[in-house]
């Protein structure tokens, strides 16, 4: 008989790790999740769903190939599936980021997606709306695309139940029991759920389940600017449906910024702004109710910060000067000491496991890898880059743990070496 498994979190890592263990034999699984089961809060709740494969770590592309097809596979009642491959176009407007393009499409080549290094004029082919004076030259992936994330839950969710999991929600976890150095269940405010096996898929709520379970999860929540424009005639030409998307996701790196259509208006994300820590704790209760425009993972928006990137996105894209900002927010998600996502049991507690600080990119990817040990006792990819116990006693200080998260937020676009050391924290 299947060991019970609690998963604690109905994201899209929870989600699809319920649905990799059903796929593997193991349905005796309970999902608990704080927020309505239709609209969580977290992360996955607001995420704009970029995914961008190539990664200088082979285990992260093969975890975002492997969620491009599933996402794929994921079909509605109407026959669409929860991932529009309208591809990636990430543009150079430097020199410097020119050389990094191509060292990007080595990574590419050398995990198996396909990528071209191409010319402005290509650029334009592709992304008729880029300003050709700005644009030195582009990379583009064809396999590359929108997650439809929140989507994508509901469905597994469906699924997973048909198979025999059960789902809890607006059900917040208050404990850990354990007995003998092995986890024994959950803790709920209407009791106690019994498990062999508990994995904290909780997103950036992760840092305070891991300390129900004695264990320090070196992970920092930060806000993270998007915002959404008016309606922009050109993209009203292209007759997209409501929230949709025809051309390809776009990388402005050297500013640090990204778009996405949404219909007839443009979603812009930001990094460029000061790194803005958030204290999940701090947070509350998630409220019994949960909307697009409320939710505990979305903060106030902080408009100053974000004036430069305006300015910047009219230069990239000149039909953003006939729009104005609509709606903007600080959205959170999590971000660790050297940028990787954090999987694996806790060495002081068998039976707890974690996977936190999974983007939507690699959601799926990781998923199946945590069911495969679990079930498997090994998985098809090597884990070792997002290995739980990669860190020294030293770098789970929160003091650590704060500054170099912070760092890696501030450093997500820039072209760093492969074995860059950091200037900070030195003295360890």
């Amino acid at each position: 008989m299947a060991p019970k498994v609690v998963i604690i979190g109905a994201g899209i890592v929870g989600a699809n790790l319920a649905d990799e263990l059903c796929s593997l034999g193991w349905t005796n699984t309970t999902v608990v999740e704080q927020g309505p089961l239709d609209l969580p809060g977290g992360s996955t709740s607001h995420a704009p769903g970029l995914v961008y494969q190539t990664n200088p770590s082979k285990t992260m592309a093969k975890f975002a190939t492997y969620t491009v097809s599933k996402l794929q596979s994921l079909k509605d009642q109407d026959g669409s599936s929860c991932f529009n491959q309208v591809g990636g176009l990430e543009v150079a407007t430097t020199e410097a980021r020119l050389h990094d393009l191509k060292r990007k499409q080595g990574w590419a080549h050398s995990w198996g997606i396909e990528a071209s290094l191409i010319s402005p004029e290509e650029c334009l082919r592709l992304y008729p709306l880029l300003n050709r004076e700005k644009v030195l030259g582009g990379m583009h992936i064809p396999s590359d695309g929108l997650a439809l994330a929140a989507k994508a839950v509901q469905l597994l969710v469906k699924r997973t139940r048909e198979k025999g999991v059960k789902y809890i929600d607006r059900t917040p976890v208050t404990g850990i029991t354990r007995a003998g150095g092995k986890v024994t269940g959950v803790v709920t405010p209407s009791g106690t759920i019994s498990a062999d096996i508990v994995v904290c898929c909780a997103g950036f709520w992760g840092v305070e389940v891991s300390k129900m379970a004695g264990l320090t999860l070196p992970l920092l929540p930060l806000a993270h600017q998007y915002v959404k424009t008016t309606p922009i005639q050109a993209l009203k030409d292209r007759k997209n449906p409501p929230n949709s998307a025809s051309l390809p996701i776009l990388r402005h790196q050297d500013q640090d910024l990204y778009y996405r259509e949404h219909g007839d208006f443009y979603g812009i994300g930001y990094y460029g702004h000061k790194p803005m820590p958030v204290n999940a704790a701090s947070l509350g209760q998630t409220p019994s109710t949960v909307s697009d425009k409320n939710m505990p993972s979305r903060l106030t928006f902080t408009a100053e910060d974000f004036a430069p990137a305006w300015k910047e996105s009219q230069e990239l894209l000149p039909v953003m000067r006939e729009a104005e900002i609509a709606d903007g927010f600080n959205g959170i998600f999590s971000f660790t000491p050297d940028g990787g996502s954090l999987v694996g049991q806790s060495p002081t507690l068998d039976g707890f496991w974690v996977a936190e600080a999974v983007w939507v990119t690699h959601s799926a990817g990781v998923a199946r890898a945590v069911a495969e040990v679990l079930v498997q006792g090994k998985s098809q990819i090597d884990l070792s880059d997002c290995d739980l116990s990669r860190f020294e006693g030293v770098q789970l200080s929160s003091d650590y743990v704060s500054e170099t998260s912070q760092q890696n937020f501030v450093e997500v676009y820039d072209i760093l070496h492969p074995l860059e050391p950091k200037q900070s924290p030195r003295n360890l």
